[in-house]
């Protein structure tokens, strides 16, 4: 009996080899399957932008690189995004979205002009975070001297000669902040030519900044001083944020 066991025990065996083969290839044809059904099926059929305000969805769609008809799981979500980075310079940040069975979504955020720089040839519009957009078109923005923007390109960071590297620092801190506050509109002009401070025109005042800190710590300072009872209304003067720490000083126009 103990040897007759043994005899069956390699047909068992075999057997075995052969289900999990067999099962190993049914696997991979579902496999193959789905991929075929993919490639066939799944194509795109319609594209719709999200977020855009500065660009129009055909421009935006066109920028992607994405044609109807494209095979919908094959789009490189990386490269489309890149190719509308690289095209439209006022767009920050994409994410391509696929939606079954034939649809993508661009969803985008879209930069605002912060200010304007000189280029030694006319000026250029800029982001709060830097960014170079496009050369000045009469829009309304705060003007920043004392910087000289170099070889200026769309979209590209903006670039100053190594002796003017700190004040960039400082604008790049400071622009943002008071793009946070909605501080920006109220700014006609940013001086950065002075040695010991910043002069900021603000609306009828002139403020003077430090060059470097913390500007958000600043800035709070300037509308607590701006909303204050002792503040006089209506009067022309400077706002001193350079003379004693955790205070405004102001002195009116004579």
């Amino acid at each position: 009996m103990a040897a007759r066991q043994r005899r069956h025990r390699p047909y068992r065996s075999r057997r075995g080899r052969f289900g999990a083969l067999s099962m190993l290839l049914s696997a991979a044809l579902v496999i193959a399957a789905v991929a075929v059904a993919c490639v066939v099926f799944f194509r795109v059929n319609h594209i719709e932008v999200e977020g855009n305000r500065r660009y129009s969805a055909e421009e935006i769609v066109e920028a992607s690189g994405i044609q109807i008809g494209d095979n919908l799981f094959a789009l490189p979500s990386g490269r489309v995004a890149s190719n509308i980075l690289s095209s439209l310079p006022y767009v920050e940040g994409v994410i391509p979205q696929r939606v079954l069975p034939d649809g993508v979504i661009l969803k985008v955020t879209e930069r605002t002009a912060a200010a304007s720089v000189d280029t030694g040839e006319g000026r250029w519009l800029i982001s709060a975070q830097g960014k170079l957009l496009e050369r000045e078109n009469g829009e309304q923005v705060t003007a920043v001297t004392g910087l000289t923007a170099l070889a200026p390109l769309p979209g590209a960071s903006i670039q100053v000669a190594e002796e003017e590297q700190d004040t960039l620092s400082y604008i790049l801190a400071l622009l943002p902040a008071m793009e946070q506050q909605g501080m920006l509109a109220q700014c006609s002009s940013i001086d950065c030519t002075p040695a010991a401070c910043i002069l900021a025109e603000y609306g009828i005042y002139h403020v003077r900044l430090p060059r470097g800190g913390d500007y958000d710590y600043y800035l709070r300072l300037l509308a607590s001083a701006l909303a204050s009872d002792k503040m006089p209304k209506d009067t022309p003067g400077t706002l001193d944020l350079t003379i004693t720490e955790g205070r405004v000083h102001f002195s009116p126009d004579r």
